[in-house]
């Protein structure tokens, strides 16, 4: 009997020793996955951050190309409405630079590539950045054919003046326009044309494309800057 009592006591010792090892390892497990979580939670967080700085940077430089095309749209309608076809195009020097230069957003795909290295589930924060992705993806596919588009006529129309016009060299280089480049900038059907295309596939469109992502940006920003803050 006292052997039996013995091996009672001693069983049920190491049992009492199993349940406590086996809830270490639970509470372990259980602050392990907390850590974990935490750790998650701290690093969408800075991703989140970050994707606010650059959404807001990206509105502040959308806001600088508008206001600058508001001034190339003047001179466009100096070249294309206010000038009569048969009229030459007088006292615009700026009319000189429309198709040497245009001026886009700087936008990148470092936001895309935050939020997609990022184990999104179904919260508000995460549901957010799901949005944010969406649009910036279609954004970024939109800059890019019109960057492309507008950068291939500034191009050909560079060609087109090297290959047949003896000012080139002094217009481009030095900014010399002598009375031959004059004659073509105020009076030739072909530069014309060339500013309306241009107009046609970068300004007309591409400005629409903006204001409707501009407007979501904005709201974007507003969201994200609540769920952070809160």
């Amino acid at each position: 009997m006292l052997k039996s009592k013995r091996l009672k006591n001693y069983i049920l010792y190491a049992l009492g020793e199993i349940i406590l090892v086996v809830l270490g390892i639970l509470i372990a497990l259980k602050v392990n996955n907390n850590n974990l979580e935490n750790q998650k939670q701290q690093q969408l967080l800075g991703s989140a951050n970050r994707v606010l700085e650059l959404m807001q940077k990206d509105d502040s430089d959308i806001d600088d190309v508008l206001k600058h095309w508001v001034n190339v749209e003047k001179t466009i309608d100096t070249v294309l409405v206010i000038t009569k076809a048969t009229e030459p195009i007088v006292n615009c020097e700026s009319c000189l630079n429309l198709l040497l230069s245009i001026k886009l957003p700087e936008l990148d795909d470092e936001i895309v590539q935050l939020i997609s290295n990022e184990d999104l589930s179904n919260s508000e924060l995460d549901t957010t950045l799901k949005a944010i992705a969406k649009d910036y993806k279609s954004i970024l596919i939109t800059a890019n054919f019109y960057k492309e588009s507008s950068t291939e006529v500034l191009k050909d129309h560079l060609g087109y003046l090297k290959e047949n016009y003896a000012w080139f060299a002094q217009y481009v280089y030095n900014g010399i326009c002598d009375e031959a480049c004059q004659e073509y900038h105020n009076n030739s059907s072909d530069y014309r044309n060339k500013v309306a295309y241009l107009n046609f596939i970068l300004y007309d469109s591409y400005q629409y494309d903006l204001l409707v992502f501009k407007d979501r940006l904005k709201n974007h920003i507003s969201k994200l800057k609540s769920i952070i803050n809160n």
